[in-house]
């Protein structure tokens, strides 16, 4: 079995240009904002550092297996927790990163943690945290001000938290898709 830490994940990353208005929402409502950049996670927990060189030939591998391809986050959802909320954007269409997710398992099939939900994997961009009793109302509140953002994703990011950055996740290495021809 390897070993696992939750400072390490594999995630597509928004490109720049379209993170601003995602930012924006995160700057407020997401506890984690300064920790992580706006991402959409693939496999977490995953390898520890230590371990990059070995896990990196698998994620080559997988990533020359799918082509680019586009996403638009167009709307809000959110995952229940016990005592809170998580507000997220969908990307869709969601069936391109389960493909993707369901390549990334074949060459590492040991970091499938983020398969063994209930309702299985669910892509999400998380934008932060809320009460129960104020999910819905901020929900509609950010839903009507939101204009889609539509991206292409050419690349998978793994990433690391850093000492070096006050413990910031940084990207330590990117896997491009395969070319399209």
């Amino acid at each position: 079995m390897p070993n696992k830490t939750h400072t390490t994940a594999v995630v597509l990353i928004p490109p720049e240009n379209v993170q601003p208005p995602i930012q924006a929402i995160r700057r407020i409502h997401d506890r984690n904002f300064e920790r992580w950049m706006p991402h959409i996670t693939l496999l977490y927990p995953f390898a520890a550092r230590h371990n990059f060189a070995e896990i990196t030939p698998a994620l080559t591998k997988a990533a020359q297996q799918i082509t680019p391809f586009s996403i638009e986050l167009t709307h809000f959802d959110a995952f229940k927790h016990r005592k809170s909320c998580t507000m997220f954007l969908v990307p869709e269409p969601e069936d391109e990163i389960g493909q993707l997710h369901s390549t990334l398992l074949q060459h590492l099939p040991d970091y499938d943690d983020t398969a063994r939900f209930a309702s299985g994997f669910h892509p999400h961009l998380s934008v932060g945290q809320f009460q129960h009793r104020s999910l819905q109302a901020e929900q509609q509140r950010l839903q009507a001000k939101w204009q889609p953002v539509r991206c292409e994703i050419a690349h998978l990011s793994l990433i690391y938290r850093s000492p070096e950055t006050d413990d910031r996740f940084v990207v330590a290495e990117q896997f491009p898709f395969q070319t399209r021809s």
